[in-house]
Formats: structure tokens, sequence, C-alpha cells
């Protein structure tokens, strides 16, 4: 064991987590609200939008299985990890801006206004593939091998993102109607607030990588991981039998919340409720912090397997629950039954999200100890595959079954209608729901690994590299 590694401090975890938590709330502007903003907004066809990013998001994955590689292969004269950070801030940032920012002043064509969002989705996007990595393998550097840091590390995440949760909820929605009164513009609003978002997280980005900098010094030049590979990243997956069914059940999760995540504004729209749907996003806010707490030392107990598993079917639960009883028979919404769906499916991924990269590390720990060829540094890389399948699969999708249930923004209205309303229910809670349970049985019946299992398999490959370093 290394005795010389500085010692990892309440601020380093706070400051980990206060960053990711800001990161994740400047991206969720976008992950709720661009579709409807480039339909209601952009004059944008469903089926062009989902075409579109259907392209967007095959890139996108494409990145995602380069990033791992290019990132274990590189030595940045600021650490492996940190100088990839330095970076990704910058890029983050304009990205997420671009994609919400409304070109109807001087562009007319829908495509071309099209291709600009694609472009900042895939700056965003891209760079998430990289941070998402860079962030997951800083578990390892901070923490060491001590599965106690790991865990606090991942769960402190998970809360500072539920609490973070909380204020975006509470002021998204209110801070964007208060800009349009001001400025008359229904699309300024997505802008700026995404605009003042982001500025949080660059701000709270750049003061992490220099508490986390220590922790990630520089490499030799005969460490750099100069035979990392793509080969290596499926090398890592597919002789590495966990790992493998950790992937195929997050993938299939990952598809199922893609599909859900990019209708749900819809809902309040086009039954007259979006006025309430702040107040709804801050009660399941709300009520995510309080599972943020109160579930992890539940988690700890049930151990990490178990919490998955519980969480998936809750969460398949939940969406069955909103497909049944959150539209009235006159087609009304029922906000009350809507509201419990909604907080009940953030409880049940509170169930498990506080460990987070634990359960990839947990494989790669795994797979080390048992082929003894370490692919630790691709576990992160690999944990960023399932949520580009996702995305790929899943927000693809979205484009098309909202075209499916009949979407139509009558000539010269900002506010749109299914026409199939019954078809819309199955997208939002029953199509979602039958692929998490999918999700749920694959890993209830052949994800092994034990928590017990990974502790002893990380103590021994520590012992293994102490003596490689002596």
């Amino acid at each position: 064991m290394d005795n010389n590694r500085p010692k990892l401090t309440s601020l380093h975890i706070n400051t980990y987590a206060l960053s990711q938590g800001l990161d994740m709330m400047a991206g969720q502007i976008p992950t709720q609200y661009l579709m409807m903003f480039c339909t209601d907004f952009l004059g944008i066809s469903p089926i062009a939008y989902g075409s579109a990013m259907g392209i967007a998001k095959t890139f996108d994955f494409f990145i995602c299985i380069f990033a791992g590689p290019i990132i274990e292969k590189s030595n940045g004269k600021h650490g492996k990890y940190i100088s990839w950070l330095r970076i990704l801030t910058c890029t983050l940032f304009f990205g997420n801006l671009i994609q919400l920012f409304d070109t109807s002043g001087f562009i007319t064509n829908p495509t071309i206004k099209l291709f600009i969002v694609c472009c900042g989705y895939m700056m965003y996007h891209g760079s998430k593939n990289f941070s998402a990595t860079v962030r997951g393998s800083l578990v390892r550097k901070l923490a060491g091998a001590n599965m106690e840091d790991r865990r606090k590390l991942t769960t402190r995440q998970s809360q500072v993102s539920a609490a973070v949760s909380i204020i975006s909820s509470a002021i998204t929605l209110p801070s964007i109607s208060l800009v349009e009164k001001l400025t008359g513009s229904p699309t300024l609003g997505y802008f700026i607030v995404a605009a003042v978002f982001s500025t949080s997280f660059l701000i709270c980005n750049i003061i992490f990588i220099k508490l986390a900098a220590p922790f990630d010094p520089p490499q030799a030049v005969n460490k750099a991981g100069k035979t990392a590979s793509v080969k290596d990243l499926f090398e890592s997956i597919f002789t590495n039998k966990q790992m493998l069914i950790l992937v195929i059940t997050y993938t299939l999760f990952n598809i199922g919340s893609q599909i859900n995540a990019g209708v749900t504004a819809y809902f309040f729209r086009v039954t007259g409720t979006f006025g309430q749907y702040a107040l709804v996003q801050t009660i399941r806010s709300l009520v995510a912090f309080g599972a943020s707490v109160v579930v992890p030392p539940i988690g700890k107990k049930l151990g990490k397997k178990t919490s998955l598993v519980i969480g998936r079917y809750m969460w398949a639960a939940s969406l069955l629950f909103i497909y049944v009883f959150a539209l009235k028979k006159d087609g009304s919404a029922n906000l009350v039954m809507m509201t419990i769906g909604l907080c009940l499916s953030r409880v049940a991924m509170y169930t498990y999200t506080p460990f987070g990269v634990n359960y990839w590390l947990d494989c790669a720990e795994y797979g080390y100890y048992t082929t003894g060829k370490d692919r630790r540094g691709f576990a992160a890389a690999v944990m960023n595959i399932p949520t580009k399948i996702g995305m790929a699969i899943g927000g693809t999708a979205v484009g098309y079954l909202v075209a499916w249930s009949g979407y139509i923004v009558p000539e010269g209205a900002t506010v749109g209608y299914f026409e199939h309303m019954n078809r819309y229910m199955m997208v939002i809670g029953l199509i979602p729901a039958i692929v998490g349970i999918a999700s749920a049985v694959l890993t209830q019946f052949f994800y092994k690994l034990t928590d017990e299992e990974a502790a002893a398999y990380a103590k021994a490959n520590a012992e293994k590299d102490a003596q490689i370093e002596a």
C-alpha cells in the first residue's frame, strides 16, 4: 500500500460531488426540454428530430468507445485525468449552451437549425464521454483501494445531485417564464437559465481540479498506458462475465429511462398543466433528496446487488403506475397520481445510484483478480457505454414514438397535442416499464458478485500492485 498518498478529506469529497451535481443540473435542461424546444419553438418535426438525433447519437456512441483507450494512452503534463478535466470544463460549458440557442431570428431553414442543435449536442455529449470516464476513474485515484472511501465519494455525489435537483426543479421553469415576460421571447429563458447553471459548474469544477491535482500527478513516460486500445476495452467486457451482465442490464435500463425522460415534459404541456410542472419536479426532487439520505445505509446492509435488483423492479412498477393512473378517463391530468409515480421512480433509482461507479470498479477488480490482466482503468469507460447505447436507441426512438402518438403543433401555435393519447401513455409508462423489468430479471439471476468478494479482490489486487512497484 502507498503510504505517501495525499489524505482524502471531506473537502475533496464534497467538491467532487458538487461539481458533478452542478454539471448534472446544467445538462438537465436540454435533457428534459430539448425535443420540445425543437418541435414547439424551432419548427422541427418529431421525425426529423428523431432521425437527426439518431445520427448524432450513433457518432456519440463511437466517441464513447474510443474515449477510454484515448484516455488510458494519455499522459498529460497535469496528470492523466486532471489534464482532461481542464479541457472538458470548457467544452461542456459551450456545448450545453449551443443546444438551446434559438437560431430562428436569422435562420429559417429547419434543417440548418437542427444541424446546429446536433453540433451542440455532439460537443456536450462527446465531452461527457471523456468526462464521465475521467471522473469515474478519479474515484479509484482519490480513494485508492479503500472501499469505504469509494462508497463515500459516490454516496455523497448522489446526495448532492439530489439536493441540487431541488434547487433546479424549483427555479428552472419560473426563471424561464420570468425571462420570457421580461424579454417577450419564449426561448431566451432556456438559454439564459442554462448559461447560469453552466457557469456555476464551470467555477466549481475549476476548484475541484485544483484540489484533486495532488492525487493525479503526471506519470512517467513508461507508465503512460500506450498499449491501451479499443480491443482492450472490449476484452475488459467480454472476458469478464460479471462486467458483461452489468453492461447488458444497464443498457436495457438506460433505453427505458431515455424514452421516459424524453417525453415527460409533453405530459404537462398537452394537458394544460405546464405551470404546475415546476412544483411537481420540486416535490420529486425533495423526495429524491430524502431517499439519498435514508436509503444508502439501508443499501449498505442489503448489498449492492440486492439494492440494484430492488431498485430496478421499483422503477418499472412506478412507470406502470403512471401508465395506469396518471391520466383520467376524460383526458385530463391526474397530477396527484403523476407526482406519486414520478416520486416513486426517483426513490427507486436512489436505491442503487449511491453506489455509482463502484459496481463497475468491483467488476474490474474481479476481472484483474481472475485473469491477471489489469484493465481496471477501463471500468469508468465501460460504465459510460450502456448510457450511450441507451441514448442512441432510446433517445432516437423518442422522436418516432412521439410521431407514432400523433403529436401535432397547429400552424401558428406553440403548444401541440396528441391525436392518440393512449399511445403516448404507453410511451411514457408501459414501454419503458417492460424494458425495466427485463433489466431487473437479468440482474437478479445472472449478476453474482457480492460486496465481500469485491472487497477481497480489491485488497488482493492492491497487495499485488505494491509488490510490483517494490
